[in-house]
């Protein structure tokens, strides 16, 4: 069983939308801008590439009302949560964060950093910055403690029941 889990967050937009794999502790694995009219196909694509992806976060902002059904669809097929959160200044803080990433050379040296757009888009990073504020928002939630006796088997047929139970899969017989 691949131990290893992941989250992908999107920035969903009009034309283009960012998307990055994080671990659980919010270490970026991959970073990606997808055509926003390719979205499916590309993001099945990810989602077999990074078969640990147990949850999909997406931000609240421009054109999540489109794209968000089809990434629940998505998580439905493959067996992963989704949620929307917060997406309000993220923007702002990928161009921080791009800056830190590729620090201003020669004359750009001495313009302030805020004064500056970096000179590509900034989509994937953030989406990197929605799937650290979700990884925030799970550490923040207090934890549930669990009894010893249970092990990771027993945890992950116990989310697999839910799941069977939320979609409505499986026997009704229960």
């Amino acid at each position: 069983m691949n131990n290893i889990s992941y989250i992908a967050a999107i920035d969903p937009g009009n034309e283009k939308t960012g998307v990055a794999i994080l671990s659980q502790a919010g270490e970026l694995i991959h970073r990606t801008i997808i055509e926003t009219k390719t979205f499916n196909s590309s993001f099945e694509s990810l989602v077999s590439t990074y078969r640990g992806i147990n949850h999909i976060v997406c931000g609240n902002g421009t054109n999540h009302k489109h794209l968000y059904p089809s990434i629940q669809q998505i998580g439905r097929n493959h067996k992963i949560t989704t949620s929307l959160i917060d997406e309000s200044h993220s923007t702002e803080d990928a161009r921080k964060l791009y800056w830190q990433y590729n620090p201003p050379t020669g004359w750009r040296r001495f313009v302030p950093k805020g004064m500056q757009f970096p000179p590509e888009p900034v989509d994937d990073l953030t989406a990197y910055v929605i799937g650290m504020r979700y990884t925030k928002q799970l550490k923040e939630q207090p934890v549930i403690e669990v009894k010893k006796e249970e092990n990771l088997q027993e945890l992950e047929a116990k989310r697999l029941a839910a799941f069977k139970k939320l979609y409505n899969e499986g026997d009704t017989n229960e």
